[in-house]
């Protein structure tokens, strides 16, 4: 991961939430927001290395969720985030209805 902390930003804490617009800034949501701060630079990490160790296959937020053990909601928005900030890419692609993400 050291390889990735310091480049463009991608180790950076988020300032701002990415799902406000859905939200509508609810105080609830901010609160989750607030609470998942701390983790977010690391599971982008996570991410981008999982999406860049699948090559030309390409990976779901699904399958991910899957191999990390985790629950969709909780990574989807680090693809969004990562895919926002121009280091991941949607392919054309759908794998069991989700879309199929590669590195840029």
């Amino acid at each position: 991961m050291k390889e990735y902390e310091n480049k463009n930003g991608i180790g950076e804490i988020m300032k701002n939430d990415i799902c406000e617009n859905k939200h509508g800034g609810i105080w609830t949501s901010q609160q989750a927001f607030d609470r998942a701060k701390p983790n977010m630079a690391k599971e982008r990490l996570q991410v981008l290395m999982a999406v860049e160790k699948s090559l030309n296959e390409g990976i779901t937020s699904k399958e991910y969720a899957e191999q990390a053990g985790k629950p969709l909601n909780a990574v989807s928005g680090r693809f969004t985030e990562l895919a926002r900030d121009g280091w991941i890419i949607r392919n054309n692609e759908t794998r069991a209805g989700a879309a199929v993400w590669q590195s840029v």
